[in-house]
Parts: C-alpha cells; sequence; structure tokens
C-alpha cells in the first residue's frame, strides 16, 4: 500500500514540475518535498516487507541523507509561498545536515555491490540487520534516532514560522485554504516521525529485554500512521488543484491598508505598501510566481518603450489572463500598470542620459522613442520617480550633484 501511495508521490511531483513557469521556486520546491518524501516511503516498503534482495541493495542506506532534506525543503517552500522572501545562498545551509550524513554513508556508499547484497540478503531474514551497514564515524542507529527528531524539529519551526507571519500578514483571511493544507502536512509529519521514534525505541527496548516497550495497539497505531500520512499527504493536494495547475480561486473581498512608498523596478521585489482595490478573485502565490518570471522574460526585448503599450498587449502576447495580470500588479506589487510601465520608461531614458545619448537627441526625443506621447506626461513620469524634472536632472548630473 505504501508503495503505491509513494508511486503516487512521484506523480504529484511531476505535475509540479512540469505545471511551473520558469524559475517557479515554489513548485519546485514542493516537487522536490513530494519526491523525498515518495523515496522514503519506498525505501520503507522495500526494507520492511519481503522484497528481493536486489531491491533491497539498491535502496537500502544509500538513499538515507535525503531524508534530512525533507524539513528544510519543506520549511523553504513556505518560506517563498508564505513568508514571501527570495531564496538566497545562505538557505544551502539548511542542507548542511543532510551533507554530513551523506559523508557519514560513503564507505556503504561506495562498498561492492557483492557487500551490499549480503547486507539485503540479512535485511531479509532480520530487518534489524540494516542497523550493519558500514558508516563512518556515526553508527546507523545513531543516525536512525537523530533522523525522526531533527524533522520533528524542523517541522514544529515550520509551524512556528507560518502561525508569525499570518499574524503579521493576516495572510489567513486571503490564503485560507493554502494555510490550512500546509499546516495539514506540518502535523502529519510531526505524527509520522514521532511514531518512527517510537517505533525505534520500542525496538531498542525489544533488543534489550525481549519486551516490546509500547502495547500492540499502540504498535498498530504507530505503524498505521504512515499509511494515512501518505494517503492523506499524496491525495489531500488533488483537492487542490491550483497547486498543481495554478488556476484562480475566489476569495472574500477585503482591502489591506498600506502606505504609498517607492516604485518597484524589479518584478519580483516584495509588494509595495499602498492601498489597493479590492477584487473578486485571489491569484495563489504558485501563480503570482509564476508570472512575475513570464513578465521578467517578456520585458527582455523591452516592449514597454511602444507607444501604445497596454496590460491588453501583455496578455495577447505571453498568453497570461488579463485578471491575473491586474491582480499581478495591483495586489501582488502594489503599483498600478501605468506607474510600473513609466518607471521602466523613466529608467530607460536615465540609462540613455548617463551614457551621453541625451547629447545627441534632445529629451523629447528621448522621451517620444521611450514611448511617451506627451511631453507633460513625460516630465509628470520622470519627476515622480526620480524628484526632479528633466531639466534639472540634467543640470545637477553636469554639475556632479
Amino acid at each position: 500500500m505504501i508503495l503505491n501511495l509513494s508511486f503516487l508521490g512521484l506523480v504529484v511531483a511531476l505535475l509540479l514540475y512540469i505545471y511551473r513557469e520558469g524559475r517557479a521556486y515554489a513548485k519546485i520546491l514542493l516537487a522536490i518535498f513530494y519526491f523525498l518524501t515518495s523515496i522514503f516511503g519506498i525505501v520503507h516498503d522495500v526494507t520492511n516487507t519481503p522484497r528481493s534482495e536486489f531491491m533491497i541493495s539498491l535502496f537500502a542506506v544509500n538513499f538515507s541523507p535525503l531524508y534530512f532534506l525533507m524539513g528544510p525543503v519543506f520549511f523553504l517552500f513556505v518560506k517563498v509561498i508564505i513568508g514571501r522572501e527570495r531564496l538566497v545562498q545562505k538557505d544551502w545551509l539548511h542542507a548542511g545536515v543532510a551533507g554530513i550524513f551523506l559523508i557519514n554513508i560513503l564507505p556503504h556508499l561506495f562498498s561492492s555491490f557483492d557487500d551490499k547484497l549480503i547486507l539485503a540478503h540479512k535485511i531479509v531474514e532480520h530487518s534489524e540487520a540494516l542497523y550493519e551497514a558500514k558508516y563512518l564515524f556515526l553508527p546507523t542507529l545513531i543516525q536512525s534516532t537523530i533522523r525522526p527528531i531533527f524533522t520533528i524539529g524542523y517541522f514544529l519551526y515550520t509551524g512556528y514560522y507560518l502561525i508569525k507571519r499570518c499574524r503579521i500578514k493576516n495572510y489567513f483571511v486571503t490564503h485560507k485554504v493554502s494555510i490550512l493544507w500546509i499546516g495539514l502536512i506540518i502535523i502529519l509529519y510531526i505524527f509520522l516521525n514521532s511514531a518512527s521514534l517510537l517505533v525505534l525505541l520500542n525496538n531498542l527496548e525489544l533488543q534489550k529485554t525481549q519486551q516490546n516497550w509500547l502495547s500492540p495497539t499502540m504498535l498498530q497505531i504507530c505503524f498505521d500512521v504512515k499509511y494515512w500520512v501518505y494517503s492523506l499527504q499524496n491525495l489531500s493536494i488533488l483537492f487542490i488543484p491550483y497547486v498543481l495547475f495554478s488556476p484562480q480561486y475566489k476569495k472574500k473581498k477585503h482591502t489591506s491598508t498600506r502606505a504609498q512608498g517607492d516604485l518597484v523596478l524589479s518584478t519580483f521585489a516584495p509588494p509595495v505598501k499602498r492601498v489597493v482595490t479590492s477584487t473578486a478573485y485571489e491569484v495563489p502565490y504558485f501563480r503570482l510566481e509564476e508570472i512575475g518570471h513570464q513578465i521578467a522574460k517578456y520585458c527582455v526585448d523591452e516592449p514597454y518603450l511602444r507607444s501604445r503599450f497596454s496590460l491588453s498587449m501583455i496578455a495577447e502576447d505571453t498568453k497570461i489572463p488579463y485578471y491575473q495580470l491586474s491582480y499581478y500588479f495591483n495586489n501582488h506589487l502594489g503599483v498600478s500598470f501605468n506607474d510600473w510601465k513609466n518607471e521602466l520608461r523613466v529608467k530607460h531614458i536615465i540609462t540613455l542620459i548617463q551614457s551621453g545619448k541625451a547629447q545627441q537627441n534632445t529629451l523629447e526625443a528621448l522621451a517620444h522613442s521611450s514611448g511617451f506621447l506627451s511631453r507633460s506626461n513625460f516630465v509628470k513620469a520622470f519627476k515622480y520617480n526620480t524628484g526632479k524634472t528633466p531639466s534639472e536632472y540634467l543640470k545637477d548630473m553636469k554639475s556632479g550633484i
């Protein structure tokens, strides 16, 4: 049963990876999480049920460092999706423990396949033989004890991070389904790893005193938890289609109070604090991340320099639905489309001025070539973005201010 559910998890991981746009980190991280949990399920099934020695030699121990990535990967997913934080270079430190245990299993990893088959034969006869694997500095038993404790700690911290963010941003009002689903996964994996830890402690007591520490009923519950976790994890996501395919979903009308500030040049920057208009739809953050990457790729050719550049033009060229584009600018970036467009145009003109093009062309000519149809709109947009009129900007630049 767990084996079949694990293969379903691999299918979900594949769907998440396929239905992404560009560097959609949230979906990529979630796909990695489903891949890791599926591998864990496959290894558990292979080593705890009568399987071929060949399969056991392939899966036993070899993938164990990946188990230490489940908690960190899910935390980074929540960081991107709820915290709306970018992934930074120091996030690689979350993989540090997995790296340590990868080094630890190198003796087994690079042992001959015949040695692995001998170990697999022992595991078939008695599953506790798994603890006889060759490790560098920590025995299998210690690693098996650290893994559930480490994972429980990560999921508890992820839950704390989720609650903290929801209190600050009041996301529970606008992202209720997503947050409830994330909360479900956190609870499931705390239960799963708690059950694994209890079974491990029971096995240690059994070896020591020849008696079970847990009652037969409690042991059965611990084993059944695995089926419930894999069932709920892999089936629940199928009932939240926007996680896989990113369509819109309805939300309650709400307003968020924000103060006006500097405009956002990057389409991936956090939203500017600004008053936004209520809307009948909310585009989930999965999709907003994809839209950001699509627009960034689309803007490489500087289409915003066209005089008739509009939201409808972006929708037609990129095939992004108009309502999603409108939501992206107004509710996610916190700027109107015209402000965003004019800022990019002004930035382009400033680049031309700094490169000396203003000496060869009038400011009006530069403005016209950048998409502004009137001098008044150009001056207004330039002053809004720089705090100076074009002539003042040129004067200050010549004087070295």
